[in-house]
């Protein structure tokens, strides 16, 4: 796994939730990994759901570009996310905001 997706990971981990692991579901082409976050703070057990989105000018590598956040599983490619940060965005903000801001929306 990519180091920046550990860190955002990381930084879910530290703002109450729990990795559950990876989604059981058909690969497709516009993701690599579909990663299941259960909360460990109140609502306990509320599911989130981190898609690792692949580069689609790189869709060969399935190399991921950006990180989407949702509270149910994606459907399909158009799906609309709570919030998303692109691998290259990650040293720039302030990831314990940007979980806040996830755990505001997600946490009512």
């Amino acid at each position: 796994m990519d180091s920046r997706v550990e860190k955002v990971l990381e930084a879910f981990q530290s703002n109450g939730w729990t990795c559950v692991g990876s989604v059981d579901m058909p690969s497709d082409w516009w993701f690599s990994d579909v990663l299941h976050l259960t909360s460990s703070w109140r609502p306990e057990n509320t599911n989130l759901y981190l898609t690792l989105l692949t580069d689609p000018q790189n869709i060969k590598e399935k190399k991921v570009w950006c990180i989407s956040v949702s509270s149910v599983i994606p459907t399909d490619r158009l799906f609309s996310y709570i919030a998303e940060v692109t691998l290259n965005d990650i040293k720039k903000i302030d990831l314990d905001e940007f979980v806040q801001k996830v755990n505001k929306i997600v946490l009512i």
